[in-house]
């Protein structure tokens, strides 16, 4: 098939999709749609394994049936965060009326005030989406993303992404380009709870050594930039708390590799607790421990 012919079979394939998107809002029709979609998923069971794997292996304390209540509400969360995004395609200005509690915005202020930018670090839990597009939408911020494989996918996003007011740059972008960015008094986000393949460094998570990205603290050694967790959770559909973190405190008198691994650490310590706060919004289908589960 001609490449030509490829990309208007894209552009169709979205502009069908966008227009059911454009169709959906908050009450019945997000409802009728969650509904629908929600039990299928649980009984297709996607990754299930590798989800009840990842629970009992972070959280051994929790039993049998608490495992399962949190597998549950993990697809549950899921699919309501793409519910969630599709409702807010016919009005963006749903994204500011989503968030009805916020706390520790002053940390951000005062990041900006300072003038060296900021290294947003967020977990895929509760709704990452609304979490990217809410701060696009209120800061010099960009969400670094990972663009998908497929074009058809790769459209679809970004034109939901775009809608929401979201500015982003590839996670393949420069050093330099994310360096300029920081120095600039911008800020970047990054989901860095997802293992990180050979490139990752090995840290703690859980109590298991696995591969995490050390982006974000090296950004912020080399530029100066407070690295500040963030995150956003359900409360229920359509309503969510954010809550923004003390930054993590720079090491001192420490050579630069030493405190880019000390400060993932820190980071994934970070990441630890906002699950253990909210285990039913976490993504548990993702093989993050890919040295152990390796299915």
């Amino acid at each position: 098939m001609k490449e030509e012919t490829r990309k208007k079979i894209t552009n169709c394939q979205v502009r069908a999709f966008m227009a059911f998107a454009e169709s959906i809002r908050p009450g019945w029709r997000a409802n009728l749609l969650a509904g629908a979609i929600i039990p299928l998923l649980k009984l297709a069971g996607v990754r299930k394994d590798v989800a009840r794997r990842n629970i009992m292996l972070c959280l051994p304390e929790k039993g049998k049936k608490e495992r399962e209540k949190i597998l549950a509400e993990s697809y549950e969360s899921m699919i309501w965060t793409g519910v969630e995004m599709l409702a807010w395609q016919h009005d963006p200005s749903l994204i500011d009326r989503m968030v009805v509690e916020i706390s520790g915005r002053e940390h951000v202020e005062k990041a900006l005030r300072d003038g060296r930018g900021a290294v947003l670090f967020s977990a895929h839990l509760g709704s990452w989406e609304l979490g990217a597009a809410w701060c696009s939408r209120h800061f010099p911020f960009y969400g670094l993303v990972r663009h998908s494989d497929s074009p058809f996918q790769r459209e679809l996003i970004e034109t939901l992404r775009e809608r929401s007011g979201l500015r982003t740059i590839s996670k393949d972008s420069s050093m330099k380009h994310v360096v300029t960015l920081l120095k600039n008094n911008e800020m970047i986000g990054a989901l860095a709870d997802q293992h990180w393949g050979d490139g990752g460094m090995m840290v703690p998570f859980f109590g298991q050594e696995t591969s995490t990205a050390p982006g974000p603290a090296a950004f912020s050694m080399l530029t100066g930039a407070p690295m500040i967790p963030v995150s956003f959770t359900r409360l229920e559909p359509f309503k969510f708390r954010l809550i923004v973190g003390k930054p993590l405190e720079h090491p001192k008198e420490m050579k630069r590799d030493e405190a880019v691994r000390c400060l993932t650490i820190r980071m994934n310590e970070e990441y630890e607790r906002m699950i253990r706060e909210n285990p039913g919004q976490w993504l548990w289908q993702h093989r993050r421990f890919r040295e152990i589960i390796t299915d």
